[in-house]
């Protein structure tokens, strides 16, 4: 496989089936609400998104979602097909959406990289560093339950 067989295009509506089914082959789905068929389609949706697929011979074999607030990039999830890893279209994926994003107006991206020590299944730090991302000295947080969160205080 070269470059040439990779094709990079932004993700339609079609797609999101194929791009749960790689999630779930790399233990990236979390929750149907934030990583299922109709929230991806939501994402598609929103102008400053981008959610870019890599298609090889028809069918989507890796993908990436990310936002842009309005100053800097933020990339949410990057996944290829466990059987076409390392072979450069997380690459081509991770520069597309950058290229994206930096004719949108962002000077910088960030991401969460899993590494390890929350239970992942995978240690993605090092790729991203061959990518030039440097860590920080921050963690990722998140509230599961918005109902909560959003409850007025008695």
């Amino acid at each position: 496989m070269t470059p040439s067989d990779i094709r990079i295009r932004r993700a339609a509506p079609v797609d999101a089936p194929r791009m749960v089914e790689i999630m779930e082959s790399n233990h990236h789905f979390y929750h149907p609400v934030v990583d299922g068929c109709e929230s991806l389609a939501r994402q598609m949706s929103m102008p400053h998104n981008v959610l870019l697929v890599a298609e090889i011979d028809g069918k989507v074999q890796g993908f990436v979602t990310g936002t842009w607030d309005g100053a800097r990039a933020f990339l949410f999830k990057m996944s290829v097909d466990p059987t076409l890893q390392r072979q450069g279209i997380g690459t081509m994926l991770v520069k597309e959406s950058a290229r994206i994003f930096k004719g949108m107006g962002a000077v910088t991206v960030g991401l969460s990289a899993a590494d390890g020590t929350g239970g992942e299944q995978n240690n993605a730090v090092g790729f991203w560093a061959k990518l030039g991302f440097e860590l920080i000295p921050a963690r990722l947080m998140i509230h599961f339950d918005m109902d909560e969160l959003t409850e007025a205080k008695k």
